[in-house]
């Protein structure tokens, strides 16, 4: 009897992929087809990461190209402290 395991991955945009990997009805065939499952998944989650962060790279200097250069940088600074009052 031959069986399979299965990996669903759902993008941002709805989009779905399904890694399909068969195996025999045997532990040991299960383990094997766990493993090779678990390095495709890996492989494509991968790529999708160096897209995401090719992406981001390219958003940044695309961002870093509209600034004006005479623009002051600020830090960020520390809220103003309050100061209590006593009543008596």
């Amino acid at each position: 009897m031959a069986a399979q395991v299965l990996a669903e991955l759902k993008f941002r945009d709805g989009h779905r992929e399904e890694i399909i990997v068969k195996v025999d009805s045997h532990l040991n065939s299960l383990i094997k087809g766990i493993n090779q499952l678990n390095r495709s998944v890996s492989q494509l989650l991968s790529e999708l990461v160096e897209r995401e962060n090719a992406r981001e790279e390219h958003e940044e200097e695309s961002d870093e190209d509209d600034e004006p250069e005479d623009s002051p940088i600020s830090e960020p600074q520390p809220p103003t402290k309050r100061t209590k009052t006593c009543e008596t």
